[in-house]
């Protein structure tokens, strides 16, 4: 992120210079917010907001256990900032980090220090319509937007993104961030896009989430399974990566069974496809070419499978979308 940037979200807001001369707790600082409490616990809500707020964390105070009547984002741009989601699972998120939490989702945040600068992203359900309508493909992140548009609390109460290598995510970030700094009258529509934009970018990169709340081990196993397709897609199969981590492919199934949408095998084939559809859309690369260099030698096959996929035969969708252009 660019270094004006970031020295102006470091400045002492109105709200940190408050926290810094008082002893109330940081929710009450938050002017954008109205606090309610409840048995659970302070409830931070949008009371005729915008369908999308966006907020610089508070620094220099705990924030105590509370949740959201809306879909939260947090993304930390520098230091780090440390969460406890539900009174058990603690983590540590890093510069680059991005998380979703779902609403209700009970959460307490430790003190950030003057280096540690975080913005969150309140987002109300009607607000996910337009981007969930454009994710086509079945995949955590999509179920985790259905989610929240159904107001349901659904099977993970957070999704952690890992964006330091994902150059186009985190300039859509910054993109974000500038219409907190500089906000224009056309604010909520530019949100609305970069938004939808973030979440496609997202929903394609599958292997850089931590899915629900699996052990460290469990967790480490997933993502490096998920790694490896992405990097070897055109040859990947179950047992290779097995013997590669040392471990039975009956266990590896059922780990990435448990925490992923799709089997290993299915995410080889959904990874392949996508690169499909990407030459077709992107390139004038010969199908019968396409076909191979996705990893398939049986055209019969990848034409059945493509076809099962879309809905449609690999040329008569590249003709569609150059029908579009």
């Amino acid at each position: 992120m660019k270094k004006e940037i970031i020295d102006q979200l470091k400045e002492i807001s109105a709200e940190e210079q408050g926290i810094l001369e008082s002893d109330k707790p940081a929710l009450s600082f938050y002017s954008a917010l109205t606090l309610e409490t409840s048995e659970e616990g302070q409830s931070a809500n949008i009371q005729s907001g915008p369908p999308i707020s966006v907020l610089k964390h508070p620094r220099f105070a705990e924030m105590p256990n509370h949740f959201h009547n809306c879909l939260e984002l947090i993304y930390i741009v520098s230091g780090s900032l440390r969460q406890v989601i539900h009174d058990k699972v603690h983590l540590t998120l890093e510069a680059g980090d991005l998380i979703f939490l779902q609403k209700g989702t009970i959460h307490s945040t430790a003190p950030a220090s003057y280096d540690d600068i975080a913005v969150h992203f309140l987002i109300l359900p009607e607000f996910l319509r337009f981007p969930y309508d454009m994710l086509i493909e079945d995949t955590v992140l999509r179920r985790f937007l259905k989610a929240a548009i159904d107001g349901k609390t659904g099977d993970d109460p957070y999704l952690h993104f890992h964006l330091q290598d994902m150059v186009e995510a985190k300039n859509l970030l910054e993109n974000l961030i500038l219409i907190l700094l500089h906000p224009k009258r056309n604010s909520q529509r530019i949100l609305r896009l970069t938004m939808a934009t973030l979440l496609l970018e997202l929903t394609n990169r599958t292997y850089n989430i931590t899915l629900g709340t699996p052990s460290a081990y469990e967790q480490s196993l997933v993502l490096d399974a998920l790694s490896y397709i992405e990097a070897h897609y055109q040859t990947a199969t179950l047992e290779d990566f097995c013997r590669q981590v040392n471990l039975p492919p009956y266990y590896v199934s059922r780990i990435m069974k448990k925490y992923s949408p799709y089997t290993f095998t299915k995410y080889v084939q959904k990874r392949r496809l996508v690169q499909a559809v990407y030459l077709l859309t992107e390139s004038s690369v010969p199908i019968e070419e396409i076909i191979l260099q996705v990893g398939y030698e049986n055209s019969s096959h990848f034409h059945r499978l493509f076809k099962k996929e879309y809905g449609q035969s690999p040329a008569a969708y590249r003709r569609r979308y150059l029908d579009k252009l």
